[in-house]
Parts: C-alpha cells; sequence; structure tokens
C-alpha cells in the first residue's frame, strides 16, 4: 500500500546550490603603447569613405570599415549591425583593439569568415578631427560614417583581438603595427542560488511537483589562465576552422597574462596567422585586385606607359 501526500500536505524545502558563472577575457594593454587606443572604449565599428590624397581628387576612393576599442560582449551584434545596414557589401575592416571578450572575438572571427571579409592591424584617421585623436565625433556625418584615411604607425591587436584578426580572408599588418597573444583569463563568478521545492512522498520516496528560485547572492569571484580540456578543444578548433596553425595555442598559454608576446612579421606568416606581408592602406587601395594578385601588387600605382614612338611622316608631291 502506498502512502501518498496530497498536494495541498506538501512538504516545502529550501535547497541551496552555488552556480559558477564564467568569462573569458583577453585585455592587456603594456604601457609602452596605452596611447595607441583607449582600452576602456568598447570597440565602435564605422564605414569608412575613403579621403586619400592619391585617390581623392578623382572621388574614387575605396570604402572601408574602421574597428577602434575593446571587444565587449555585445560587439558581435554592433559588427552584425553595421554588416546588415551595408547590404552585402564585401568591405575590408580595420582593427585596432587591445584585446577583451574572447567568445565575442571568435563569434565575430565566424561572421567575418561567413562574409569574406579581410582584416588589417590599423587605424583610421579623419582630417576634420585633430592629430591626438583620429577619430572625433566632430567628423561623423548624419549616418554616422566617416571621411578619413588608414595609416599603420602605432596600432595594435593584442590579446583576443588575434582570435578577431584570425577571421579574415586575408590579414596583414604593417612592421609599424603591432600584433600579440598571451594567456587567457577565465573569471569565475560564485553566485548562492536558494530553491524552494514542493514534494509528495509516493511509495515512500519523494516526488517533486514544483521547483522555484526564492533568491540569490553573489558569493565572490576569482581569475584563473588555466584552460580546460573543453575550452581547449574549442580554441583548437577555432584555429582550424579559420586555417590557423594551432601552434598559437601554445604561444598564448606560454606567456603570463601581465606580458604580451609579439608576433614578428615572419612568424606570423609560418603561423598562417596573416596572409602575406602588406599595410593597412595596401589592402584598403586592393579592393580591385584579381583572384591570387598579391595585395602589395595590386595597390601599388600603374607603371606609366612607355611612349609610343610615331614615324615621322614627308608629304611629297
Amino acid at each position: 500500500m502506498n502512502f501518498r501526500f496530497f498536494p495541498q500536505f506538501a512538504v516545502w524545502c529550501r535547497q541551496t546550490a552555488l552556480w559558477f558563472l564564467t568569462a573569458l577575457s583577453l585585455l592587456v594593454p603594456p604601457p609602452a603603447f596605452a596611447g595607441a587606443t583607449d582600452g576602456g572604449k568598447p570597440m565602435e565599428f564605422l564605414l569608412v569613405h575613403g579621403d586619400m590624397a592619391k585617390c581623392r581628387a578623382e572621388n574614387n576612393c575605396p570604402d572601408w570599415i574602421s574597428a577602434e576599442g575593446q571587444i565587449m560582449p555585445d560587439s558581435p551584434k554592433k559588427l552584425q549591425k553595421l554588416l546588415k545596414r551595408l547590404g552585402g557589401q564585401s568591405l575590408p575592416i580595420v582593427v585596432n583593439s587591445p584585446g577583451g571578450d574572447v567568445r565575442a572575438a571568435m563569434e565575430m572571427a565566424y561572421a567575418i569568415r561567413t562574409q569574406k571579409l579581410s582584416v588589417a592591424v590599423g587605424r583610421t584617421r579623419s582630417r576634420a578631427c585633430p592629430y591626438a585623436e583620429p577619430i572625433c565625433s566632430a567628423a561623423l556625418a548624419k549616418d554616422g560614417s566617416i571621411k578619413g584615411e588608414p595609416f599603420s604607425a602605432g596600432a595594435i591587436c593584442f590579446s583576443a583581438c588575434p582570435l578577431f584578426f584570425a577571421g579574415g580572408i586575408q590579414r596583414v599588418y604593417s612592421p609599424f603595427a603591432l600584433l600579440g597573444v598571451h594567456q587567457i583569463t577565465t573569471t569565475y563568478s560564485e553566485v548562492r542560488v536558494q530553491y524552494r521545492t514542493e514534494y509528495e512522498m509516493v511509495g515512500g520516496k519523494r516526488k517533486v511537483i514544483s521547483k522555484r528560485e526564492i533568491g540569490r547572492k553573489f558569493v565572490g569571484k576569482y581569475d584563473t589562465t588555466k584552460l580546460d580540456k573543453a575550452q581547449k578543444a574549442r580554441l583548437v578548433k577555432f584555429l582550424d576552422k579559420m586555417g590557423v596553425d594551432r601552434s598559437l595555442v601554445d604561444l598564448m598559454l606560454g606567456t603570463e597574462p601581465n606580458g604580451i608576446h609579439l608576433i614578428p612579421q615572419t612568424d606570423a606568416l609560418k603561423l598562417k596567422l596573416t596572409t602575406e606581408l602588406a599595410a593597412a592602406d595596401e589592402l584598403v587601395l586592393a579592393h580591385d585586385c584579381k583572384d591570387k594578385q598579391s595585395i602589395a601588387d595590386c595597390a601599388a600605382p600603374a607603371s606609366p606607359s612607355p611612349p609610343v614612338a610615331v614615324a615621322p611622316t614627308m608629304a611629297g608631291k
């Protein structure tokens, strides 16, 4: 014979559980390059209309996307919003970032690869802005776009930024820009959650009828640079899909989070983190490149055609 509690006599009990909320982040702006970008400002994406001296007179300068600032959890939404507004245009991205949220960087890399966009480490400068502030609100048009020119000097792509950078079909950076990695920091937030559970006894066993949360309290948090097997596997899988050598993971794990491992151009090529040696302005100007044509060759001004010799003619009777 089963002894059964009717619902109205159900027993209330309180349960307590600990939840660990994790966040992956990479952010280190070394003091020597602190002026290159404001690490405190979230990444912003702008449509830039070219305003370079070499093409300004003919009004045929190419457009590109400027990505500047710290990668935040909402950065992918901002990028998708701009890409949707551009209606499928394949514009290159010029990025300058100290790093930030790892998941957001990887999510944007997948979006960039899907759209078949190219990426260069660099910055954008508007003639309407002061030298110390290459992009300023005074230069923004009503539609949020800006006129400017790309440059490489002082641009950085650190920490989580190289994961964003890896999404490009073509990936370049100048010797005057810096690209580097370090360990991923995982932040665990500990939250104590209390539940009220209603149950009834059936055959000597408790059967849960309902369960609802009645309280939540933040307990604390701590950081670690140790990646578990699942996290490392996801990172390796991501690099494989982007076509980047997975040994980049070893460089990341071997560099303390308060430091940065700078990757020279030649090493970046070996790692397949970059696709060729070129600068941000060359990538932007190479918008009409033919298949398998190098960016440097495509962006180079065409050589003037040699003068055509015209044979003299003689008139006579």
